[in-house]
């Protein structure tokens, strides 16, 4: 607000003769800092102003304020009356200015938001640590669901999004790709492939295999992968969660083939994981229910999430 404008606001006398909330603010500023020119700083308003707006307040309630001595203003026995009534309600605004301000950061709702279990395993963990840190006092609760899950989930409301590699066809259901990562061989550590640096598709042919079930993110692509490269896998178990598969593996059940981002979690002892020469990637997501808004929370969510898989080092 500029100098003219606050001195105006300041000299407008509601109907009723009693002060205006600005008034009031400047008087508590001054019976509060004892001094213009204290006051002054607290308001970020020129000093003559203020002594303006006192004067001005003196002149509304016909009587003095307060008297000056060498250690500055001394307020009178009406002032302190005044100041009595008026410091409770001054005290109510900051804390609602300041609840407000909570609310702006996204500080003072449950932030609900879920995930399917690749992304689960490393990559929304780090990213909702980022969002603790950029908003300290954001309340989290992180759920972990199977796909077939995901639609219930947002549009029943249960929680505001959902980070996943699916990709459901759902009319209510938006969906916005922050991010794309590559499929990665995982691989018993004595298995033959296991020293070798790139697997190629010829690699992998007449192996045992820990696939997914048919239909599901992961396996979608690793059969398209599959059937391009024209190869034939044995299938000894099959595995609904990305954590199953890797338990499996880590007995030597079979390699997996998985999203990068499931292998940034902790995987078994006895696996290695290996790039793909031409691999096929997998598409990250965040889905939200169209019916409900973004909260500031969700944006800067997916905001990290971005950053996070742009700024993923290569599978040596």
């Amino acid at each position: 607000m500029s100098q003219d404008n606050y001195e105006t606001s300041m000299a407008q006398r509601p109907d009723d003769g009693l002060l205006s909330l600005r008034q009031m603010e400047v008087f508590h500023a001054v019976m509060q800092a004892r001094s213009i020119t204290g006051a002054s700083k607290v308001l970020n308003v020129s000093q003559p102003a203020l002594s303006r707006t006192i004067r001005r307040i003196e002149d509304l309630l016909g009587i003095a304020l307060f008297t000056r001595d060498r250690n500055g203003l001394v307020p009178t026995s009406e002032a302190l009356e005044i100041y009595a009534e008026i410091d409770p309600l001054i005290r109510q605004l900051t804390g609602v200015g300041t609840q407000i301000g909570r609310i702006a950061r996204g500080e003072t709702a449950v932030f609900r938001v879920g995930s399917t279990a690749s992304v689960a395993r490393a990559l929304v963990p780090q990213a909702l640590r980022t969002l603790s840190v950029e908003v300290p006092g954001i309340e989290l609760f992180f759920d972990v669901l199977p796909v077939d899950q995901i639609e219930e989930y947002l549009i029943t409301g249960r929680g505001e999004a959902v980070v996943t590699i699916a990709t459901p066809d759902h009319p209510l259901i938006a969906i916005e790709h922050v991010g794309r990562v590559d499929l990665v061989a995982v691989i018993h550590k004595d298995h033959s492939l296991a020293m070798t640096p790139v697997i190629r598709a010829a690699d992998l042919a007449d192996m045992d295999f820990i696939a997914f079930a048919p239909g599901g993110a992961h396996q979608t692509v690793v059969d398209r992968f599959l059937n391009r490269e024209k190869l034939k896998v044995n299938t000894r178990a099959v595995a609904r969660f990305s954590d199953t598969a890797l338990a499996l593996a880590n007995e030597a059940m079979g390699i997996v083939l998985v999203d990068y981002v499931t292998t940034l979690g902790p995987v078994g002892s006895n696996l290695v994981v290996r790039p793909i020469e031409d691999a096929p990637q997998f598409s990250i997501s965040v889905l939200w229910n169209r019916r409900r808004s973004h909260s500031a929370n969700l944006r800067k969510l997916t905001e990290i999430l971005s950053r996070r898989l742009a700024d993923l080092p290569p599978l040596a």
